[in-house]
């Protein structure tokens, strides 16, 4: 990386920071109004993390796009992660349109992967949203991630990223079959939990 490309690296991640700052904001406060508003916290925790350099530039190669300021801009649309972890199914549908309905942010995708699971079993609802940013008199629209989903997803999908860690070429037939059956096991759970939920506000009422 020559010094033109280290200059602009360094503008790059200096608007992802400031991004990732906004986003971090505008999610606390949408989220604390909720709680407010509903007298109910949905939300047992927030994750953020930037994506590394090496991890963008793997994922550049891994797709077959040259690596290039430019295709780390377009291509890598999560530089910036957010993992909203909520405690019942209905919850994560209803922060999904909480985030949809804000006026802060530019839904440009969703992927609905609990109604839709990937092949894999893999269940969450994922956002890719635009973050505004103001850099002098202009503004600009910065990509980020946000996925929500149940406790029973994240516990599987943490654990489904060890296992397939430990083989990174090929995870056999036999421990992705054993995956896949795990995360209907999970589906299961999660709408026994939610029917609970749906009983104890019943009883509440």
């Amino acid at each position: 990386m020559n010094m033109t490309e280290q200059a602009e690296y360094k503008e790059m991640m200096l608007k992802y920071n400031f991004a990732m700052q906004r986003l971090e904001t505008e999610l606390n406060i949408l989220l604390k109004e909720y709680e407010y508003k509903n007298g109910y916290n949905p939300v047992e925790h927030v994750k953020t993390r930037m994506k590394s350099l090496d991890s963008a530039i793997k994922k550049l190669t891994d797709k077959g796009y040259e690596v290039t300021i430019d295709n780390l801009v377009r291509k890598v649309y999560d530089m910036i992660g957010v993992r909203i972890v909520c405690s019942f199914l209905s919850d994560v549908y209803d922060i999904v349109e909480l985030i949809k309905n804000s006026k802060q942010f530019i839904i440009k995708r969703e992927n609905n992967y609990i109604d839709f699971p990937k092949e894999s079993g893999y269940r969450s609802y994922h956002l890719i949203i635009l973050v505004p940013i103001h850099l002098g008199e202009r503004t600009e629209y910065i990509e980020a991630e946000i996925q929500v989903r149940t406790v029973a997803m994240d516990f599987w999908a943490s654990l489904d990223h060890k296992l397939r860690y430990k083989f990174p070429d090929m995870i056999p037939d036999e421990i992705r079959y054993s995956l896949f059956e795990c995360s209907k096991d999970i589906d299961k759970l999660d709408l026994k939990m939610e029917s609970l939920y749906e009983m104890l506000k019943h009883y509440n009422n």
